[in-house]
């Protein structure tokens, strides 16, 4: 392996740490300040992520890319505050068993809606133009975002 196939591989390593390690410190700081055992976290992050692939496919086109990109933790954070409105606040002086099982039901409600809207499918956005391309380094490239 060259030195600049093992800096591409760094670097895609990298930024895959990087974002797991911030989805688990949000995580981490969710659970500690609210003192509620919530296992849903990782299924509303799960439907950002889908809820930004379809804001970007429906209205990059009209509004352009990260105006609709950034309707998606929009969307995400209010359908989080209906449910902290709707189903946390009850389970908040519950046994940590019953808000286990509570959350742990949201997570297949979320699971089974996702795959109601968007199927089994695998979703793929295109990039926007400013960061296709390739990064250069000493002897080779490091593709930035692959557009499908």
């Amino acid at each position: 392996m060259s030195v600049s196939g093992l800096l591409a591989q760094l670097l895609n390593g990298l930024a895959s740490a990087s974002s797991l390690f911030l989805v688990s410190v949000g995580l981490s700081l969710i659970f500690g300040v609210t003192r509620c055992i919530n296992f849903a976290h990782g299924s509303f992050f799960m439907l950002g992520a889908f809820i930004a692939y379809s804001s970007v496919d429906v209205l990059a086109p009209h509004i352009g890319f990260w105006p609709a990109l950034l309707l998606a933790p929009l969307a995400c954070g209010l359908l989080g505050a209906l449910t902290e409105i709707l189903l946390l606040r009850r389970i908040y002086g519950a046994p940590e068993l019953f808000q286990l099982l509570a959350t742990f039901a949201l997570v297949l409600v979320i699971k089974d809606a996702a795959l109601w809207i968007w199927g089994r499918r695998n979703c793929s956005a295109r990039a926007p133009r400013a960061s296709r391309g390739q990064c250069r380094f000493s002897d080779g490239s490091f593709q930035a975002m692959t557009c499908c």
